[in-house]
């Protein structure tokens, strides 16, 4: 009979955990166990492939349909940089127009010599070009806005992109940790059923009373409880992995601990600070600036200049033309311009507004990141000091239940107090390692840890 409550989780944790050594069932010395080798604790040592892990994360961002849509995002911005950069090229229209009279009567005709004069067919080309001269850099400015928008989409790719990578890193750890705990619990279940048949045949010997069976069935009852729990849970995650990184999840281990972070949190709040969130609201707000200093150029005086050439007659007669050159000025005095310069200065404000409450976020979002990270790796620590104590503990009632004949229930609450500290160590272990990323993405540093080029996301244009 075993006593040890994942003692016959061995084969379930090799395939979580890739450990090939058996949990410990009770030693029968309590105080002088090695810890070194205890698969629970192992698996702080145990990590994936880094190339296995990158690649599945950079699969979710690039197949992700919000990858996409931020791509095309950028085109846009793109396009429209070019339509800014055209409205300071001179513009060319050419027409084409082709008449032909079908009928036509004048009381005066013989002396109406316009009606007279006018063929009774005709093709006319024409031909204009213009260009401004002087608009007080109103094109320019929104030159300068459509560049600054173009900055923000590209900000905005990875700001989708680092979304996405964070919540396959996610999943990961979803499927690495609950499917650890179905195995955890399904021996912690298998080991509940084995201390039943002991209290069954402790009962016929006469040496527990009946009562105790019924407490053990409680036990069974909340530890199936548990794996039912345990088992929809990583059902859940499964699929999210499935549907995110684009195939069902294997076998995985831990994912590989990122580099070195910054050690202190003013070097977090400052990395963060300039992370693609703040930046595309920096840029937001550049081009709302320029914008409304555009709007105000456009209550001033244009010059224009231009060129009209005309072709009369196409292929009617062999040299009908004009060409004319022409300078104008457009000023105008009362209308909605005003107004409109009125609302490209409030956006600019808001936008200005927004950009300071985005940098404030970010950088309090990291700070708060880095403080949950240290707490973590506290907590971490309590969990193993609360695991190593518990398997003593766990041990010491075992080897007491088996040289003086103890209380089997005493066996079965030190079990289950074993099975609680080592679920919560895994936890705590999920947990710590998902902050990493976390503050990485807080950063701005996660695409670039793992590798992730936003060049090879970008669309067509």
């Amino acid at each position: 009979m075993a006593f040890a409550c994942l003692a016959t989780s061995a084969q379930a944790l090799a395939q979580t955990a890739a450990s090939s050594a058996p949990l410990p069932s009770a030693s029968g010395r309590p105080m002088s166990i090695d810890f070194a080798n205890d698969p629970v604790l192992t698996l702080a040592r145990q990590h994936s492939g880094y190339e296995q892990f990158r690649e599945a994360i950079a699969t979710a961002v690039e197949r992700h349909p919000g990858t996409a849509e931020s791509a095309a995002g950028e085109d846009e911005a793109l396009a429209a940089l070019e339509e800014a950069r055209a409205m300071g090229l001179p513009s060319v229209d050419l027409s084409l127009t082709s008449y032909r009279v079908i009928s036509r009567e004048f009381s005066n005709d013989p002396d109406n010599i316009l009606e007279r004069s006018r063929p009774e067919q005709r093709t006319d080309a024409i031909l204009t070009v213009q260009q401004t001269v002087f608009d007080f850099g109103a094109t320019a400015r929104r030159i300068t806005a459509a560049g600054a928008r173009l900055r923000s989409a590209g900000a905005d790719l990875e700001v989708a992109a680092d979304r996405i990578a964070l919540g396959a890193i996610a999943s990961w750890y979803d499927v690495f940790a609950f499917r650890s705990l179905v195995a955890l619990t399904e021996a912690f279940v298998a080991s509940q059923h084995e201390l039943r048949s002991a209290v069954e045949e402790r009962i016929r010997q006469g040496v527990s009373a009946e009562g105790d069976l019924a407490r053990v069935d409680s036990y069974i009852a909340q530890a199936q409880s548990r794996l039912a729990r345990f088992r929809r849970l990583a059902a859940n995650a499964e699929a999210r992995y499935a549907e995110v990184i684009g195939s069902p999840a294997p076998r995985i281990d831990r994912a590989p601990i990122p580099a070195a972070l910054p050690p202190t949190r003013d070097e977090v709040v400052l990395a963060a600070e300039a992370s693609a969130p703040v930046r595309s609201a920096e840029a937001q707000s550049d081009a709302a600036r320029d914008e409304a200093r555009a709007m105000r150029a456009d209550r001033l005086p244009q010059v224009a200049v231009g060129i009209d050439a005309g072709r009369y007659g196409v292929f009617e007669n062999p040299r009908d033309y004009d060409i004319r050159a022409r300078v104008g000025m457009r000023y105008r005095i009362f209308g909605a311009a005003d107004a409109r310069a009125e609302q490209g200065e409030a956006r600019a404000r808001q936008a200005d507004a927004r950009a300071q409450r985005i940098r404030e976020e970010a950088g309090r979002d990291a700070s708060i990141a880095w403080s949950d990270l240290k707490a973590l790796q506290d907590q971490l620590e309590a969990l193993e000091a609360s695991y190593v104590a518990n398997r003593r503990s766990r041990d010491v009632i075992v080897e007491r239940f088996r040289v003086a004949r103890g209380s089997l229930i005493d066996v079965v609450d030190a079990e289950d107090s074993y099975f609680e500290a080592a679920t919560a160590y895994i936890q705590g272990l999920t947990e710590l390692d998902a902050a990493r990323y976390v503050l990485l993405s807080r950063m701005g540093r996660l695409l670039d840890t793992l590798h992730i080029d936003t060049d090879q996301l970008r669309g067509e244009g």
